[in-house]
């Protein structure tokens, strides 16, 4: 550039429009010799955008010659003049022209000019400055020119390094404009999310074809995703977020949004949210939680609780894990147990604790399996037992016992059981010894006082008949109390159709009245003469003992107890029996398990908890149906109901004048005692029959085999030594084929089978008795 300027100290004012002009004088050089020694590039710019001046730090600056730069215009496409993002910036965007159109002074703009003596370009921060004339219009403006080539350089470079490490970073990176759009997102973006950055770039976070969703498998909305969340909140925010693919896949994404904002400044400029990829780990978590929960599912299979048993010396050994059927077993709460194991421990029977720990000191101390039963009580107070297994494994800090404890509840009362019924078989057979050889006592006296009190009427002596009559009820009275002692513990033959529930109830009723505390009131309301229902006898007997047993104790330590028993009609072919008692009642936890097999409230020994469950059964099958109502501390009341069924017709009894007539014939009489055979003989003889007598089977064999004269019928005693009677009848039969046959004994055994038999009398037999039976045998319908 040739020539010089003149100026004043204020360029860009009206008045000192014009002030740098074409100069020869001293007062131009001047101002170029300043221009020229400036640090920074000066450049000027005329109204038509030409350069009509450049200092020498400008041309160096720029590579160019001052001839070469006069020659073009601030916008001179060979500039070729580009933004730091590297975009070409507009002729009406550069500073020079901007501050012409626009009189104001642009700042601080860093541009990319292509240099002229070279292919690279130099990085300048560019400020321009109108200058104005007289009338306001631009005259020129001053261009100065800063070289940050180096800063610039630099800046790129760690832009670079920035988007090379944006890029680069496996997890997933996505920038959001302030409206929520996507402005930027690194390679892991496009890997997860399965879309190019092109493709994700304006998109919405809300845009439908993310099909975003909760973990729960609901569709998430605004308020549940992060960058939404941050861009209305300016606060950082994390959530887990489900996002299908373009291909259909879902991915499972840990999603954290945080603000972005100029250095230094408040306002918010976008969000940035960054993302892992989890959906393998979900998946596993998933697969893990089924895997526990199928687990679950087979610890609540297994009946008990599946524990570990973490050692420790002086007995401190703990309970570390306990899963399954936890509250079923101990009455406690499962999720207290899960949590502090321990608490099993606290149930063991305080008695028994000792054993428990030296069980586990020696099997610890052999690092043997153990297994061991033991008493235990619920939460609730409920006694129960436990079969505990466990096996040992040696660890770094101790033995642990891995093992299953089993309720063995049931089990126990079912030995429990066998041993009472074992032990009550055992007294059974041991009272039907004992009924028997009572009974044949019985069996002499009876028929014998019969006899004489027979006689003594005859003899009109009123006084010695009336002392035999009581001797005969004393002795009736003495038999049936053997009848109904052995009829307790009897199990009769479900085939035994129809019995009359009427007497059952009286005598229960009178057993009850002699065994149960006189304080204890009992009253009966027997309403029906008779109801015969399809059932036997023993079931029945079993069925109103049990009732009233339990009312009875039910009633302990009550003041006041009564008891009522009532049986009448509930219907024109039903009836029912109803027991009430004043006892302490029972709660509704504890009628909703009444009649379960095994369970009792009484305690340990006093109840099997069998009595009314088998009850129950028995009424089920007679066809009937039961029902409790009970209150606590007000009593209880059970009512069955029982189908009736057509009585059996009953045989008339004979009239006392004809026990004596109409019977003609021999009897042979085989017994082992020698009593039993003389009174029956005289029995037989009264009645007009005359008999033949046989200690024993083998004798009777032998008068048979030599004929016995009018052989009508023969009387067997079923216990006698050597061949039995049971063992003696198919001889019997074989050796007189068309006699009948009455079996006699003190005490039948309820296994003993006796086919072809006219009747089975247990003995002591009364003359009238004898008689019917005899009569029914040898004439029959």
């Amino acid at each position: 550039m040739t020539g010089s300027f003149e100026g004043h100290d204020s360029p860009g004012s009206p008045e000192n429009a014009g002030t740098l002009t074409p100069a020869g004088g001293n007062h131009g050089c001047h101002h170029l010799a300043v221009l020229e020694a400036l640090d920074v590039g000066v450049v000027v710019q005329d109204p038509d955008l030409g350069i009509v001046y450049a200092n020498a730090k400008a041309t160096a600056m720029l590579g160019i010659t001052p001839h070469e730069i006069t020659s073009r215009t601030t916008v001179d496409a060979r500039w070729d003049v580009v933004a730091p993002d590297g975009t070409p910036v507009p002729d009406d965007a550069h500073p020079g022209p901007r501050a012409l159109r626009t009189g104001r002074a642009v700042q601080g703009v860093v541009l990319g000019v292509r240099r002229g003596d070279a292919t690279e370009r130099v990085w300048i921060l560019v400020s321009a400055l109108p200058q104005l004339a007289a009338d306001g219009t631009v005259e020129r403006v001053i261009i100065s020119l800063s070289d940050v080539s180096i800063a610039q350089r630099t800046l790129r470079a760690h832009e670079a390094i920035y988007f090379a490490v944006f890029r680069s970073m496996t997890e997933g990176l996505v920038i959001h404009n302030v409206d929520g759009s996507i402005r930027a997102a690194n390679a892991s973006a496009e890997r997860v999310l399965g879309l190019t950055v092109e493709q994700m770039t304006g998109k919405h976070p809300m845009d439908s074809s993310w099909r975003l969703m909760l973990p729960d498998g609901s569709q998430a909305g605004s308020n549940d995703i992060p960058s939404e969340i941050t861009t209305r909140s300016g606060a950082p925010s994390r959530a887990l977020l489900g996002v299908h693919r373009p291909n259909g896949d879902l991915a499972w994404l840990d999603v954290h949004a945080s603000p972005l904002h100029e250095p230094g400044g408040d306002a918010m400029t976008g969000v940035l949210a960054t993302f892992a990829d989890v959906t393998a780990e979900r998946n596993a978590l998933e697969a893990l939680k089924a895997n526990r929960e199928q687990l679950e599912r087979v610890f609540d299979a297994i009946p008990g609780v599946v524990y570990q048993y973490a050692h420790r010396p002086n007995r401190e050994g703990r309970l570390t894990f306990a899963a399954g059927r936890i509250q079923e077993l101990s009455g406690l709460p499962a999720a207290d147990v899960r949590r502090n194991p321990q608490l099993l421990f606290g149930l063991i029977d305080s008695a028994h604790v000792d054993a428990v720990w030296n069980v586990i000191d020696n099997s610890v101390a052999a690092m043997l399996p153990f297994e061991q039963v033991m008493p235990f009580n619920t939460a609730q107070g409920e006694p129960r037992w436990g079969r505990v297994y466990g096996v040992p494994q040696e660890t770094s800090e101790g033995v642990l016992y891995t093992g299953v404890i089993l309720d063995a509840t049931r089990e126990q009362m079912m030995a429990d059981a066998l041993r009472r019924s074992q032990r009550r078989e055992a007294l059974g057979d041991m009272a039907g010894g004992i009924a028997h050889n009572f009974n044949n006592m019985l069996a002499v006296i009876l028929p014998n006082v019969q006899l004489a009190r027979e006689l003594a009427r005859e003899a009109s002596d009123a006084d010695v008949a009336q002392h035999l009559a009581d001797a005969e009820r004393a002795a009736l009275s003495a038999s049936d109390l053997v009848r109904r002692m052995l009829a307790l513990g009897r199990v009769e033959s479900r085939d035994v159709a129809q019995v009359d529930f009427v007497p059952i109830v009286r005598e229960a009723l009178h057993i009850c009245r002699q065994t149960f505390d006189r304080t204890i009131a009992i009253a009966d309301d027997l309403a029906v003469r008779e109801a015969f229902v399809r059932a036997s006898a023993s079931s029945m007997q079993q069925v109103v003992l049990n009732l009233l047993l339990n009312a009875r104790d039910a009633m302990q330590g009550m003041s006041g107890p009564t008891l009522a028993v009532r049986v009448a009609m509930s219907g024109p072919t039903t009836v029912s029996l109803t027991v009430s008692d004043t006892g302490a009642g029972m709660s509704p936890e504890t009628l909703r398990r009444i009649g379960e097999p095994f369970f009792t409230t009484k305690a340990s020994g006093l109840g099997t908890g069998l009595g009314l469950a088998s009850a129950f059964h028995s009424i089920t099958e007679a066809g009937g149906t039961w029902r409790v109502h009970s209150e606590l501390g007000r009593g209880t009341t059970f009512t069955i109901e029982l189908p009736l069924v057509d009585s059996v017709t009953a045989r008339a009894a004979l009239p006392a004048d004809e026990v004596r007539a109409g019977l003609h014939g021999t009897v042979l009489v085989i017994d082992d005692e020698p009593m039993v055979r003389t009174v029956l003989a005289r029995q037989l003889a009264h009645a007009g029959m005359h008999a033949e007598v046989a200690d024993g089977a083998d004798a009777a064999l032998a008068m048979l085999a030599r004929g016995v004269p009018g052989l009508v019928l023969i009387l067997l005693d079923l216990s006698m030594p050597g061949v039995s009677g049971e063992q003696a009848l198919p001889l019997l039969r074989a050796a007189a084929p068309n006699v009948p046959v009455i079996a006699l004994s003190g005490h039948i055994p309820e296994s003993m089978e006796l086919p072809g038999v006219a009747a089975i009398l247990q003995k002591p037999l009364g003359q009238r008795e004898l008689v019917e039976a005899v009569r029914r045998a040898v004439s029959p319908p």
